[in-house]
């Protein structure tokens, strides 16, 4: 598949194949498949195209498109996952830096995706974008660039590190420890080690307007 990982996750019926390193910014993006169904959801379309489109056609093909936020990363192989799935993109309601004609919906807090018998909860969690989205499904969180191993996504003004933490420690780290943090680069985490992360992270001080590339230690 062209040098890219592929490795699974799986739930009972929910099964999620995780494709990546890929492309210059070593993202993830994400099939997820309801087995017995046999119906899935991509989350994201980083490069490169022919892994993503391998892995797309060995789970049969996907229903849905979901992108977590809109940096061009995740959007690379648009053209090519379109013209090869014809399936529709959603976004986040509250993403506005993408033109209009590339997403087919919008996608508010709260709201559930359906794929087979699986529910994905859509979760808005900004900070890394106003519009950032993660998705819960079982025992599974895929958060796009609100939270990696090691800490949160990268931000752009001190106002955006304040947001991204608040999603963190608001709507991710209540979930269950054993839930599987699926981050948009790099590799998985749980929960619960990024429960302690953050611990961590909150006995430290920082300077006035910290933010960027920021790390738990």
């Amino acid at each position: 598949m062209g040098g890219a990982d592929v490795t699974v996750v799986e739930d009972g019926d929910v099964r999620v194949v995780k494709v990546g390193p890929m492309g210059p910014f070593n993202n993830n993006a994400y099939v997820v498949r309801d087995v017995a169904a046999g119906e899935s959801l991509l989350v994201d379309m980083p490069l490169d195209e022919q892994p993503l489109l391998d892995a797309i056609a060995a789970e049969g093909g996907v229903r849905t498109i979901v992108a977590t936020h809109w940096h061009q990363d995740h959007w690379m192989t648009y053209d090519a996952v379109r013209a090869a799935t014809g399936a529709p993109v959603l976004v986040g309601s509250r993403e506005i830096k993408i033109p209009a004609d590339r997403i087919d919906g919008r996608l508010d807090d709260g709201q559930e995706i359906r794929v087979g018998a699986i529910r994905v909860l859509v979760l808005h969690t900004p900070g890394h974008t106003p519009g950032s989205i993660s998705l819960r499904l079982g025992r599974v969180v895929i958060t796009g660039d609100t939270l990696f191993d090691g800490g949160p996504g990268k931000t752009f003004a001190r106002g955006d590190l304040e947001t991204v933490l608040r999603s963190i420690s608001a709507r991710l780290l209540p979930l269950p420890d054993e839930t599987a943090v699926l981050p948009g680069h790099g590799a998985n985490t749980t929960i619960a080690e990024s429960r302690l992360g953050y611990a961590e992270y909150e006995r430290h001080p920082k300077p006035a307007g910290f933010h960027g590339d920021v790390t738990w230690r």
